[in-house]
C-alpha cells in the first residue's frame, strides 16, 4: 500500500514499502536488483538520475524518483541513518561523472561540512587514481583541480575533523596519497597559516603526488609480505628520485618547496633514510612534514604484511621512535590530530 509523507526535503514524495529478498525487491511485478550508492558519490544540488531507495533491515522505501531536485537539505537528514542509497541496477548511471561535472557547486553549497567532505574525499581519491594509472600533463591539471577544490574546503570549521573519519583502514596507494595530502595540510596550516593559497596550492599538489615515482613498481613488490630482496629494495628507494624526475618531465620547473617533498619523504631526522640519507637541517620543512604524515597513514592502514594500528596507538609509537622525525613538528602533529582520534 502506498504511503504519501511529508519527506525530508519538503516535496511531496511517494513511499512504498516493498518486500524484500537479499539484494532485490518487487514492486508491482517489476524486480529490482538494488545496486548500493555512497551518499558522498550521490551527486546533491542536482535531478535524480534514477529513483533512490532508503533500505532499513528488510524494508525498502522509495526516497526519490528520477528527476526529482536531490536538495542539500535531504543530504543532512538522510545522513543521520545510513551512508548509502540504492537504486535499480538495470540503470546504468555514470556517478563519478554527475559528481565531477557539478564537484564546485557541492562544495560552495549549505551542503553541511561532513558532506562536503565525503563528496571531496571520494572524488579525489578516484581522480588520484586515475592519476596514477596514466600520469601526463592533463592528469597534472587534474591534481591541481582536485587540490584546490579542497583546499577551500578546509577553510571550514569542521573540515579537518570530517577528513579523519573519513580516511579508510585499507591501503591503496591513491588513497594513502590523499591520506598524506590531507594530514600534511593540515600540519602545514598551522605551521604557516593560511593566508597563501597559491603557495599551500603548489605544496597540496606535492603532497598528493608524493609517490608519484610507485605508479609503475609491480604490486608483487609493494605488497610483498615477506622481507624485500636487495633488488626490490632498490626499487623501493628509487621511487622519490623516479617521482621527481616525472614531475620535473611533465609539469616542468619544480618548486624547491615541492622539491623536498617528492624527494625527502623518506628521509630521517638522524639520516638513517633514504634516497640521500639526508639528516636534520639537510632536510627541507616540507620534507619533513610530508615524512610524518606519511608515516602516521603507513602505521593506521592495513598492508599485505601487517594490520592496521589505531591513529591513537600509530601516534604513540611515533612519539616514541626518536631519531626518525623533527621533534616540533611531530608534537604539532600530535596536538592537531589528538581531538580528533
Amino acid at each position: 500500500m502506498e504511503q504519501k509523507v511529508q519527506p525530508i526535503d519538503g516535496q511531496r514524495t511517494v513511499y512504498k514499502k516493498l518486500s524484500l529478498e537479499p539484494n532485490e525487491a518487487i514492486d508491482n511485478q517489476k524486480k529490482i536488483r538494488l545496486r548500493p550508492v555512497a551518499l558522498g558519490n550521490v551527486p546533491w544540488g542536482t535531478s535524480a538520475p534514477a529513483d533512490l531507495y532508503l533500505h532499513r533491515g528488510k524494508e525498502l522505501s522509495l526516497l526519490f524518483r528520477q528527476n526529482q531536485d536531490l536538495s542539500f537539505e535531504s543530504y543532512a537528514e538522510i545522513s543521520r541513518g545510513t551512508d548509502r542509497l540504492y537504486y535499480d541496477k538495470d540503470n546504468e548511471v555514470d556517478w563519478q561523472s554527475l559528481v565531477e561535472s557539478n564537484l564546485i557547486t557541492i562544495l560552495e553549497s549549505p551542503m553541511p561540512t561532513r558532506g562536503k567532505a565525503a563528496v571531496a574525499y571520494g572524488s579525489a581519491s578516484r581522480q588520484t587514481q586515475k592519476i596514477f594509472e596514466d600520469f601526463n600533463e592533463e592528469a597534472h591539471e587534474a591534481a591541481n583541480t582536485t587540490v584546490e577544490a579542497i583546499n577551500k574546503l578546509m577553510k571550514e570549521p569542521e573540515a579537518i575533523e570530517s577528513f579523519f573519519e573519513l580516511t579508510i583502514h585499507d591501503y591503496y596507494t591513491y588513497t594513502h596519497s590523499v591520506h598524506v595530502y590531507l594530514y600534511s595540510t593540515m600540519l602545514t596550516r598551522a605551521i604557516i597559516g593560511d593566508e597563501n593559497d597559491a603557495f599551500l596550492q603548489d605544496l597540496g599538489v606535492g603532497y598528493l603526488l608524493h609517490d608519484i615515482g610507485k605508479k609503475d613498481i609491480s604490486a608483487e613488490i609493494l605488497n610483498k609480505e615477506g622481507e624485500l630482496n636487495d633488488e626490490e629494495w632498490k626499487i623501493i628507494k628509487d621511487h622519490p628520485e623516479t617521482g621527481y624526475e616525472l614531475l620535473k618531465e611533465t609539469a616542468g620547473n619544480l618548486s624547491d618547496e615541492v622539491t623536498q617533498i617528492v624527494l625527502q619523504h623518506h628521509e630521517k631526522y638522524d639520516g638513517s633514510g633514504y634516497p640521500k640519507g639526508l639528516k636534520e637541517d639537510e632536510i627541507g620543512r616540507y620534507g619533513k612534514i610530508c615524512c610524518i604524515a606519511d608515516v602516521f597513514d603507513a602505521l593506521t592502514t592495513n598492508r599485505s604484511y601487517k594490520e592496521a594500528m589505531s591513529k591513537a596507538a600509530s601516534l604513540t609509537i611515533m612519539r616514541d621512535s626518536p631519531g626518525h622525525f623533527d621533534e616540533a613538528m611531530l608534537a604539532q602533529f600530535i596536538k592537531l590530530a589528538t581531538p580528533h582520534l
